[in-house]
Parts: C-alpha cells; structure tokens; sequence
C-alpha cells in the first residue's frame, strides 16, 4: 500500500498535535473521573454503568458507536470507488436503526427483568443451550476483534494525516490504543460512555460543517460531477441488475448485522428508562442523513479532485480532502483540525465499546460459567474484572500486530468491514427470530448458525485458495446466502420437531439472587 499518498498535501503543522494531545489528555481524564463514580466491583456497574443513562448519554453513546472509522474513512473509500451509485449507503444505516426500533424494547424489557448484561444472556435464558451460547459468543466475539482491527487501520491513517507524517502509521495505532485502554480499564462502561458523548459531540459538530462546505466550495456537487464525467464517466453511470442485487445485499448484511453489534445491545441494556431508549433511537433514524450522507460526499468529491487511487490508497480520500480544505484559509484550517479530531473520537469510540463488549463477553459467558468452576477459584466481582482487564489488554496486543500485518498485506477497510458483517449475521435468527417466535428452539438455531457460518466460511476460502473469484456469488455476498441457509435450517426444524420447541423460561425469584454480581439467569438447562 502506498501510505505516503499525498503526504505533503496532510501536513497540518504543531497546531494539530497540540489539539490532539489535549484531545487524549480529556479522554484519560474521563477515565479517572468514571473509577471515582464506580459504585461497586460488579459486572454489571463495570460493563453497564449500573442503573443506566438519561438521554444525552445514551443517544451520543449510541452515536459515536454506531458512526465510526468504517463510515468515515471505509464507507467514502467505498463511495470514490463505486461513485453516484454509492449513495445508497444512506439507506443502509437507516435500516440498523430501523431493526434496532423493531426489537430493542421488547429486548429492554427483558434485560431488566433478568438483569441480561451481555447479548449471550439472552441467548442462554431463552434456549438453555450451552452449545448455542458458547457458538454465539464465537461469532460475536470473531466480529468484534474485526471491528476493532477496523478501526485500528483507521487510527493509523488518522494519527498519520493529522501529525503530516511525523508520527507513522503504527505510531499512531499504538497512541490512540493505550489511551483507550487505560480509561477504558479504568471506568468501563461508565468511563467510555462519557468519553463517547465527547467523541459524539465532537462528531456531530465536526459533520455539520465539513458537510456544509463540501456542498459550496468550487462550485459544489454539480462542479464535481462534471469534473468526474471529463475522467471517470463510469462513476455516473447507473447499475445494472448485477448492481442492484448488490445493493439489496449488503442492504440486508448492514442493516441486520450492524443492528445486531454486541455493544450496540449493551446500549439498549444501559438504557436508564423504556422511555429513553425510544427517544435515543428516534433521533437517530435521522442521522444517516448527516453521518452516512457525508461519507458518500467526501468520496464522490474526493474523486473529482484525485483521480486515479488504487482501492487501498481511496481509503484515505477522506484525509486527503480535509487537507485539501485546510490548505484554503486559517478558517478551513481550524475547521479540519476539528473535522480530524472527530474522526479520531470516532474511530476511538467505536473500538473501546467493542473491546469492552469482548471481554464482557468472555468474563459472563466463558469463564465464569465454565473455566472458573474448572480451576476452583474464588468468584468476587474483583476477581472477574481482572479477568476482563486481562483479555483486553492481552487482545489489543494480537490486533495491533494483525494491524501492522493488514498494512503489508493490503488489507482495505472495506474488506475488514465484510469479513466482520458476513459472519455475525448469522446470528440473526438466534436474536431476532428468537425474541418473537416462541416454537424456536435451541438445536434448529444451533444447527442453521453452523450451516449459515460454515457455508460462508467455504466461499471465502475458495477465494483464498483461487478456486473462485467473488465472494458474492450471484453479486450477493456470501453471508446474506448463509443467512438464507441458516434461517432456512433454523425455521424448517422447529416447524417440523415442535415437541423440541423452547418456551421462555419464567425465572423465580431465587434464580435471579446475585444476578448484578455476576450470577448468569437460568443456569439449568432443558
């Protein structure tokens, strides 16, 4: 990959390390200022923030994660590519928000009366399977670690643009990392939701402006569309029937898998009233029209103004036109150092909530239930946070590395993006199906996320070893056809076997003693 790409034109000077470092120097603060407010040493005060957050929190929470490196930098990488046709992306993050209205209440509900901290919760006290939970948290956990890796790369590029090159790619990924993980080990669930409802402010200032200037400089959309049909023409055209069952592919693989992020739930978990949660989600069906629609504009302008960049170099088009910007006026200069320092809160945002996820994941659902009782040690809520601290400290050093190696292997945003979406989604059914179909049950969910996930995992390994070249066959991604396959299994089996049916298990009073210090809800199986 050719990361010097335009590495004059990303200079921005001392001014824009100096907003940087203060940038992190609140960030840490945050994080000390969330161990003083921690209540006790439970998993739920650490990974839920205890009895939950009002409004402003939790819709800036929410924002921050659920806009991040992949919208800013993957989603206008994909829209330089793609051009026009791109912005149909808008119609992808308001289906997620669309999904998370249809389910997130009557999840909400069940999480307080069961005291759920993780998604697997769920999972475990609506199936009683012990397969189906571990398998859940393997899918979760695969496409969390992506997302993570996804937001790493673009921490490299952001902390490269910002310093002109004076800090490397890898410099930079190592900076922002261990400042996440120190405030985040130090608050948890609390300490990053304040520093998201910073990183969201930041972004959704930083959006506003940098959209209003996209549409006015030099002539605005119309300039730009006429310089891209003098070198690009293909850009503006429209797709074919191929195209179209791409767009209506991925519509499915964002709008259910990214509806379906872990930490996401958690957010809907946190939430400190029904009501709360409804607002949150109301304000944000409308802002793809912000976020998402600004990643397409940076792409489609960017690709008016630097022609010609291979599909790892467009990951960096967002940079390369707020450099552009800052080259203008003092004005534009302070306002892309802005503009960065959102991208950054974004980026930062979105990694510390999916990390935090993971090790939540892996303390409840793994080694509590399961390595713990094995190792005869003593469970204290201390005890299981250090456990969680340790996968995430011990995780993060696996994803730098694999960071470092996305780089020499060329490994684009967009590409992390789809191996992370094409594999949770598989979860659907289990999440989804399971919350409002009461003849669901365990071994048919079981069984079709095996056939969903093993079927996916065969295309893109046929890829790898040059038996075939796309992974959407049919131009529809691998892991819409697994979800297929999967929901196919998994609907067919407990129509067919309705004797195995799960019905939602009515928890007693003393089944739920402890819950808040990590006690999992209905245990025993069935």
């Amino acid at each position: 990959m050719n990361v010097g790409v335009g590495s004059d034109q990303l200079a921005l000077g001392t001014p824009a390390l100096l907003v940087l470092g203060v940038y992190l120097l609140l960030m840490l603060a945050l994080g000390f200022l969330g161990r003083i407010r921690r209540q006790n040493d439970s998993l739920r005060d650490f990974y839920l923030a205890g009895e939950g957050f009002g409004f402003a929190v939790l819709f800036l929470t929410l924002f921050a994660t659920q806009y991040s490196g992949n919208t800013l930098l993957g989603f206008a990488g994909r829209s330089y590519q793609q051009g026009l046709s791109y912005v149909v992306s808008v119609t992808f993050m308001i289906a997620v928000v669309g999904v998370l209205i249809v389910y997130a209440p009557r999840l909400y509900r069940l999480a307080r009366r069961y005291q759920y901290i993780t998604p697997t919760d769920f999972v475990f006290h609506r199936f009683g399977s012990h397969q189906l939970r571990l398998g859940a948290v393997v899918l979760l956990c695969w496409g969390l670690a992506n997302y993570v890796l996804e937001q790493l790369v673009a921490m490299g590029h952001a902390v490269e643009a910002i310093s002109g090159g004076r800090l490397s790619f890898m410099q930079g990924v190592l900076l922002l990392a261990l400042v996440m993980l120190i405030y985040e080990s130090l608050g948890g669930m609390r300490s990053v939701a304040w520093t998201d409802t910073v990183q969201g402010g930041l972004l959704l200032a930083g959006c506003a402006v940098i959209l209003f200037a996209l549409v006015r400089m030099d002539g605005g959309l119309v300039a730009a569309t006429e310089r891209i049909a003098e070198v690009e023409a293909f850009k503006l055209e429209r797709p074919d029937g191929a195209g179209l069952r791409l767009w209506m592919s991925q519509l499915v693989l964002l709008g259910i898998g990214v509806a379906i992020y872990p930490h996401a739930i958690q957010r809907v978990f946190s939430a400190r009233r029904l009501g709360v949660l409804r607002a949150s989600l109301a304000v944000m069906a409308f802002m793809p029209l912000l976020t998402t629609l600004l990643a397409f504009l940076l792409g489609y302008v960017g690709s008016s103004r630097f022609p010609g960049l291979d599909r790892l170099e467009s990951d960096r088009i967002t940079l390369l036109v707020l450099a552009d910007l800052a080259q203008r006026s003092p004005w534009t200069y302070w306002l892309v150092i802005l503009v960065l320092c959102a991208v950054v809160a974004a980026i930062m945002s979105t990694a510390d909530s999916a990390l935090l996820s993971i090790a939540s994941m892996f303390t409840r659902d793994v080694y509590q239930p399961y390595l713990q009782p094995r190792l005869g040690l003593r469970t204290t809520g201390r005890h299981l946070l250090a456990v969680g601290k340790i996968v995430s400290w011990s995780l993060m050093a696996v994803l730098i590395l694999l960071a470092w190696v996305s780089l020499r292997t060329e490994s684009s945003i967009w590409l992390l993006i789809r191996l992370k979406l094409e594999f949770m989604v598989q979860l659907a059914p289990c999440l989804l199906l399971g919350l409002y179909w009461r003849r669901l049950h365990g071994r048919a969910v079981f069984w079709g996320m095996v056939a969903g996930s093993g079927f996916t995992l065969a295309v893109w390994l046929g890829v790898m070893a040059g038996l075939w070249q796309s992974r959407s066959p049919f131009e529809v991604s691998a892991g819409v056809w697994g979800l297929l396959l999967n929901a196919l299994v998994a609907v067919t089996w407990s129509w067919l076997r309705p004797r195995e049916a799960s019905v939602e298990r009515r928890a007693d009073a003393s089944s739920l003693e402890g819950v808040a210090d990590g006690a999992l809800p209905g245990s025993r199986t069935r």
